[in-house]
């Protein structure tokens, strides 16, 4: 067992903010960007730098629970909360049913393989072990921050979960900054601190890729491809906050940082992640919100033409070979489906659906089988009950946020539902195009985040609205020829 700088940073700061959960989910968003690295590692299993203030809040939050603690949208997050829990206790039942129930007739990539990397028969054992404990502890930080985040605070410090988006926008830029210093360490050379940020011995990384005459960066994740999803989700929630009027020059200058850092990871998922994302924003601009997304878009297209006008003849000037390499990046863009990795990565989910059809659809388990992407994994994985519930989970978060369209986007609340609406579709495409899962914990940290502020904001939208007023009923006419008695002396007075 080992600790490392991390670890002497970090848990002086839990200490330190043990009863301050908005402080260590922000600690654990900024941290999150180091998944290469590890806080603790013991033998061949590193634990995550963010996993210590992830557990410290657990802790506090959970000894407020013990001590009778009651949070003001329970009523409403709990209902949003099912589907997904379900989902969960059925991934984790068949990762313990499914390798009993088929084994040795289906087929799976291990997640841990070791040469020679082949396909195994389905077989019961505890690897996956590791990652059904990810997912209980990813569940318990969902259930916890969605509740704990629907609290108004002490009086005198209210509580702004709109800090949170504030910690994901400086967890951006420190990427970024990481991504440009490794840049200089392999252009010029300059110390880089590899064996502190590549500390995890749980991970394969990935550091020496060139694309041409240009590394490929990771900065501080463990592929390219993993840095370049960061910062398209990044690029997703500051673009998207942007043209939902979100105050402040930080979600401008996130958002040029994470585009910028998309190309510098030369990664093809974040550069087609990024497309993705701003041909949603053109559709939703000429369809849904014509009327006030059209303009911003045409007057912000001028402005982006102009500057890769200028930016493209100093490059031309001052760097003509850099050209070629850019030239470069384009074709193993543009042709990826040629390269050998891109068949490899089809083959894994072409075996990875194979292996949800030989199980009837019911799935090999959590943790069971590894892919190249999050569709085929899950079908793999939770099968089609899982994967129902799912979309079952997801309908109702969009039914919900779609009913608050009509609230002044420029409230706390709605900000904080567009910001992690917005990262967690950056996430999901991504994923999509070549993440076999999502363990970080940032991703339920904003789920969390998106069902608090559908709670808050329903409780603002309830509270604003006009009370309903019953009109009087109408007055008895005296029913004709009956003789009126005398009053009772206690009315008369």
């Amino acid at each position: 067992m080992g600790i490392t700088l991390f670890f002497l940073v970090l848990a002086p700061l839990c200490l330190l903010w043990i009863n301050r959960p908005e402080r260590l989910i922000q600690l654990m968003i900024i941290m999150g960007i180091f998944e290469a690295s590890a806080a603790i590692t013991v033998g061949g299993f590193g634990i995550a730098p963010n996993t210590l203030p992830a557990i410290a809040m657990v802790c506090y939050i959970g000894a407020q629970f013990l001590l009778g603690a009651r949070y003001p949208g329970r009523a409403r997050v709990w209902p949003l909360l099912i589907p997904l829990l379900v989902v969960a206790g059925w991934a984790i039942l068949t990762s313990w049913l499914s390798p009993r129930f088929f084994e040795g007739r289906v087929y799976v990539w291990p997640q841990k393989s070791t040469p020679p990397f082949v396909i195994t028969p389905l077989t019961p054992s505890s690897a996956n072990l590791n990652q059904d404990l990810y997912l209980l502890l990813n569940i318990i930080i969902f259930v916890m921050v969605a509740l704990y985040m629907t609290r108004q605070g002490a009086p005198g410090r209210p509580f702004h979960p709109v800090s949170i988006l504030r910690a994901y926008f400086a967890s951006v830029l420190l990427a970024f900054g990481f991504g440009v210093w490794q840049f200089a360490s392999h252009v010029a050379h300059v110390p880089f601190p590899s064996d502190m940020l590549y500390s995890n011995p749980g991970w394969s990384i990935l550091t020496e890729q060139t694309v041409g005459s240009l590394p490929r960066i990771n900065a501080t994740f463990s592929e390219p491809s993993a840095f370049g999803g960061y910062m398209a989700a990044g690029a997703f929630c500051a673009g998207w906050l942007i043209l939902n009027d979100f105050p402040g020059t930080l979600v401008r200058i996130t958002l040029a940082a994470a585009v910028a850092g998309v190309f510098l990871s030369t990664s093809a998922t974040g550069i087609v992640t990024l497309g993705i994302g701003a041909l949603i924003v053109v559709l939703m601009g000429v369809t849904i919100h014509a009327k006030r997304f059209l303009p911003m878009i045409k007057r912000r297209a001028v402005q982006f033409l102009i500057f890769s006008i200028v930016i493209m003849v100093l490059v031309t000037v001052m760097t003509p070979d850099l050209l070629t390499s850019l030239g470069t990046i384009v074709d193993s863009v543009t042709n990826k489906q040629d390269s050998e990795s891109y068949n490899a990565r089809s083959s894994t989910d072409l075996d990875s659906l194979q292996a949800a059809i030989d199980t009837f659809g019911f799935g090999v388990g959590w943790g069971n089988n590894r892919s190249s992407s999050l569709i085929p994994g899950l079908l793999a994985a939770i099968g089609i009950p899982g994967m129902l519930g799912l979309i079952w989970f997801a309908w109702r978060l969009i039914s919900r946020v779609r009913s608050l369209r009509r609230m002044d986007r420029k409230l706390e609340d709605i900000q904080v539902v567009n910001g992690a609406s917005a990262a967690l579709a950056g996430y999901l495409v991504s994923a999509c195009l070549s993440a076999p899962t999502i363990t970080t914990a940032s991703f339920y940290v904003f789920l969390a985040l998106l069902i608090s502020g559908i709670a808050r904001a329903e409780g603002t939208q309830a509270s604003k609205a006009p009370a309903r007023i019953f009109p009087p009923a109408e007055r008895r006419s005296p029913t004709p020829g009956r003789i009126r008695g005398t009053a009772p002396s206690s009315i008369r007075g």
